[in-house]
């Protein structure tokens, strides 16, 4: 055995244990406290960073641990890497607004208020504080909201929850006006589209999207992108498209096809 194979066979057994010690971790941290889970994250995050890529990873975490589904570990990692080294004992927020908060795209400010809010808020509320300090960021019918908060006259979550009551009155007013706008007959109106155009447009993306990006970047992205879903079409959308596609992997099966063309 020459140096060069040596040497690999030394970093492969280094790996293999390190790996062990992380697996073990991960599952002494799976359940229990807040805590807990957020060193599981942080755990699972080091496994991620010892494989080469997210095939290889998911395999792992396959084997390793069966029962923990790709959402729920994907949710874990994010808290994990939110989360580290945040002391829980004074907020007791329950895992599932951890989940919510620890999204990328949630401002680092507004996590800050709803964590050191004497009251902790439920899943629905921080929610509702998302998509209202959205809009309080991006449209620019809230300007004189925003500017209270960088005045610091607003915390996030009440320049959140101004947004939001604001964005309901407007709702409510339109919906009670004659002859308003159909949005329901104009999400289903295929007036300047056809379904050749879109079916393959949405094969073209799920190319670009699995061929030239990373997936926990495409998992994240696409999650942002439906899970603010003001008019309650996107996230059915999803299930109804995931049932078609899960018929389509049935009918063209992966047999015989090299899968790392595509990684």
């Amino acid at each position: 055995m020459d140096d060069d194979e040596y040497y690999n066979q030394l970093t492969t057994q280094a790996k293999v244990r390190s790996l062990n010690d992380v697996a073990s971790d991960v599952r002494k941290h799976l359940s229990g406290a807040v805590e807990n889970i957020i060193k599981a994250g942080q755990a699972l995050q080091d496994g991620r960073d010892m494989h080469l890529s997210d095939n290889d990873f998911h395999d792992w975490c396959m084997q390793e641990f069966p029962d923990l589904k790709r959402h729920t570990r994907h949710n874990i990692m994010l808290v994990g890497k939110r989360f580290g080294g945040v002391e829980f004992i004074q907020h007791q927020l329950p895992i599932t607004v951890l989940y919510e908060l620890a999204a990328p795209s949630v401002p680092d400010e507004l996590v800050e208020d709803i964590m050191s809010s004497d009251k902790p808020m439920k899943v629905k509320e921080v929610q509702q504080a998302k998509a209202g300090y959205k809009e309080v960021q991006e449209n620019p019918d809230y300007g004189d909201i925003l500017e209270d908060v960088k005045e610091k006259r607003k915390t996030p979550v009440e320049a959140a929850k101004e947004a939001w009551d604001r964005s309901e009155e407007k709702r409510k007013e339109i919906e009670s006006r004659p002859n308003v706008f159909d949005l329901n007959a104009h999400i289903k109106s295929t007036e300047h589209c056809t379904v050749d155009v879109s079916a393959t447009n949405l094969v073209v993306a799920m190319e670009q999207l699995i061929s030239k990006f990373d997936r926990r970047d495409v998992m994240m992205y696409l999650y942002s992108a439906i899970h603010d879903d003001v008019v309650d079409i996107k996230i059915p959308a999803l299930h109804e498209m995931s049932d078609i596609l899960m018929e389509l992997c049935e009918q063209l099966p992966l047999e015989g096809r090299n899968k790392h063309n595509i990684n």
